[in-house]
């Protein structure tokens, strides 16, 4: 990737759609599980717990993690789409200009979904109890899912290079290499 193609906020858009659509198998399993489960507890709020408003608050917030997690997917497409049509445009500064928005956009997104999605993917436990680590659920997966696809890049350096945008002004990296580079203090 060079400075030219937003070839690197590309690959970011993928994984950031992929954490969407952990999201959202994290929200339809959890309406699910609920929906069909019999047992309830002792202390709870309903005679079923599909009725008991504790657990719709869980469900509910669930629901509203994932929804700004698709939110904020779809916005980092837009400063992508914006810097692909610049590359026509024989204009270079907006061309650049238009490939930092990308870079920078993608990398928010990264920091805020993976968080979003991770913890859409733990609070679905507090709607089930012990029964929802059950191995025949396997309800884990989607923890395991998300967590997989947010450590292709350690969000420490994401929100870094966010942060350092918006106090110095530093361009983002648009070359990403595993192994190698001369580091940074």
């Amino acid at each position: 990737a060079t400075s030219d193609l937003p070839q690197t906020a590309f690959y970011q858009l993928v994984l950031l759609a992929v954490l969407a659509g952990i999201g959202r198998a994290v929200e339809r399993d959890i309406a699910h599980e609920v929906r069909d489960r019999k047992r309830i507890f002792s202390h709870g709020n309903a005679g079923s717990v599909s009725q008991d408003s504790q657990v719709q608050q869980v469900v509910g917030q669930i629901s509203s993690l994932v929804y700004a997690a698709e939110a904020a997917t779809l916005r980092s497409a837009e400063p992508l789409q914006r810097a692909y049509v610049a590359r026509f445009g024989n204009n270079p500064q907006q061309e650049k200009d238009a490939n930092i928005a990308a870079e920078i956009e993608t990398a928010k997104a990264q920091v805020i979904v993976s968080e979003l999605v991770l913890r859409s993917a733990t609070e679905l436990f507090n709607a089930l109890g012990a029964s929802g680590v059950s191995v025949n659920k396997a309800l884990d997966r989607h923890w395991r899912n998300a967590r997989t696809a947010a450590s292709h890049n350690p969000l420490i350096y994401k929100a870094r290079i966010v942060g350092d945008w918006r106090i110095n002004g530093t361009e983002p990296p648009f070359v990403w290499q595993i192994g190698s580079g001369t580091g940074k203090a």
